[in-house]
């Protein structure tokens, strides 16, 4: 169990000074020793700095020059971070920080090692050439890694690029900022490791990002062990702003990756002192396929108009976000079966309320048709057949009926469509005069649409 101790900073500065002046020694004998000839260079330095020359077991295929575990007063700073929680959350695993209290035993003595052998690192790197070590000018170096490790409240800016659009201009939108990237963020986020070269020319192709400003951060390990990750709910924002943009968007819009920068912290550098930290999505290779077939326009009053569908999809019926969502996934697809499954699920998200009784196919291809007479969408009594044969190879394609599918090329006006490209203009459509109303409500369809269609209809008898 950790004492509820608060932790002193200058304190905290004495436990760290005394491995750090180690550190530097031993940074210091790797460069002479270098310049000698009497071992060979570590070329991870190069990317990431001296502190590799310690960041791995002491043998092995990556084995670290020089040992950390045995650095001067290590022990010491080992035994004074596990007495103070807000430290101690910061070196353990995600699933073992919702633990109460923490269990500091799990804080790694070579994770604390980092503290200060990436602080001698930056500090060689600054003074190249050995002479008496300048203390005051250690500890200000010290001052943006102790906000790290002594703020319960990190935060950051976060900048996710955005693919399969040019956007026309830059704009502030309160929530959220659409800003162009600069050529040194665009190269900063086409170095990833472990990604091809046609990969990286992608990643780095997007000229303007979503940016989301002053965030909270969620921070784990220090120097080479350390990850840096958005909250659910900065995802969740994310999410919610690119499916506001591809409603009604002539080609899918989205992103692969994410910049995170901290605000005057950081847990990491690296040998050109970059502190911020690259979020690669797992599945970016589809992703950049997807999204860079095709590049769209997205003119000023389109950003604004995915604005008001960005806040109403935070604010109205879940069920919006539900057909939101299938609407991206399906644009996402490899497969044209797939997709026409997730739209069809948000088609019944939106107009699926009352399945309980009565032809459920009948009543959303009812509702649908009722809906989109109020744009003038066409005849509505085509409009309801082609939503029952969207269902119609739907239903074969759930069934695991093999194809081809007669339904899978549909006629409206006398014009063929695919089954799939129209159900996404369908749900597109639909989408859009939810989102312009009020209160809309998917339970209250009928009540909203139908009744009054019928009622139009009688009127005009």
């Amino acid at each position: 169990m950790i004492a509820e101790i608060d932790p002193d900073a200058d304190e905290l500065w004495r436990k760290v000074q005394v491995p750090t002046l180690d550190a530097i020694a031993r940074i210091y004998n790797y460069k002479y020793e270098l310049s000698e000839k009497l071992v060979v260079a570590d070329e991870r330095i190069v990317k990431h700095g001296y502190k590799v020359l310690f960041d791995a077991p002491p043998s092995g295929s990556r084995a670290s020059l020089c040992r950390h575990d045995n650095l001067n007063g290590l022990k010491d700073l080992h035994s004074y971070v596990k007495l103070h929680p807000n430290i101690v959350w910061k070196f353990l695993f995600p699933e073992d920080r919702e633990s109460d209290p923490l269990d500091a035993s799990k804080v790694l003595l070579h994770e604390i090692s980092m503290i200060p052998v990436l602080l001698a690192a930056r500090y060689v790197a600054a003074h190249p050439i050995e002479s008496n070590i300048n203390v005051p000018h250690l500890e200000d170096l010290f001052a943006d890694q102790k906000g790290y490790l002594l703020s319960d409240d990190l935060r950051m800016d976060v900048y996710i690029p955005i693919l399969g659009a040019k956007v026309a201009a830059e704009g502030d939108f309160g929530d959220y900022s659409i800003v162009e990237l600069s050529d040194s963020r665009r190269a900063f986020l086409a170095n990833v490791s472990h990604v091809s070269a046609r990969d990286k020319n992608k990643l780095s192709g997007a000229t303007h990002a979503l940016k989301m400003s002053n965030v909270r951060a969620s921070a784990g390990g220090y120097g080479s062990y350390f990850e840096l990750v958005p909250y659910f709910s900065t995802i969740d924002a994310i999410d919610r702003f690119f499916e506001a943009v591809s409603i009604g968007n002539s080609s899918a819009v989205g992103y692969a990756q994410m910049l995170l920068e901290p605000i005057g912290w950081f847990g990491n550098m690296d040998s050109d002192g970059n502190t911020s930290s690259i979020y690669l999505l797992r599945d970016h290779a589809t992703r950049l396929d997807n999204y860079c077939k095709h590049v769209s326009e997205i003119s000023v009053d389109q950003l604004s108009r995915a604005n008001l569908h960005f806040n109403k999809l935070g604010s109205s019926h879940p069920s919006l976000r539900v057909a939101a969502r299938r609407y991206v996934a399906a644009w996402n697809r490899e497969s044209d079966e797939d997709r026409i499954v997730d739209l069809c699920i948000g088609l019944e998200a939106l107009l699926g309320s009352g399945s309980g009784s009565g032809e459920i196919v009948h009543k959303i291809s009812l509702r649908a048709a009722a809906m989109l007479s109020r744009i003038g969408w066409g005849p509505s009594g085509e409009t309801l057949s082609s939503v029952k044969d969207i269902y119609s190879y739907r239903s074969r394609v759930v069934h695991g009926v093999p194809g081809p599918h007669k339904k899978q090329l549909l006629h409206l006006e006398d014009m063929p469509i695919h089954a799939t490209r129209l159900a996404m203009a369908i749900l597109s459509n639909i989408l859009q005069i939810a989102l312009a109303m009020e209160k809309f409500n998917p339970d209250k369809v009928d009540e909203m649409f139908v009744y009054s269609a019928l009622d139009a209809s009688a009127d005009t008898a």
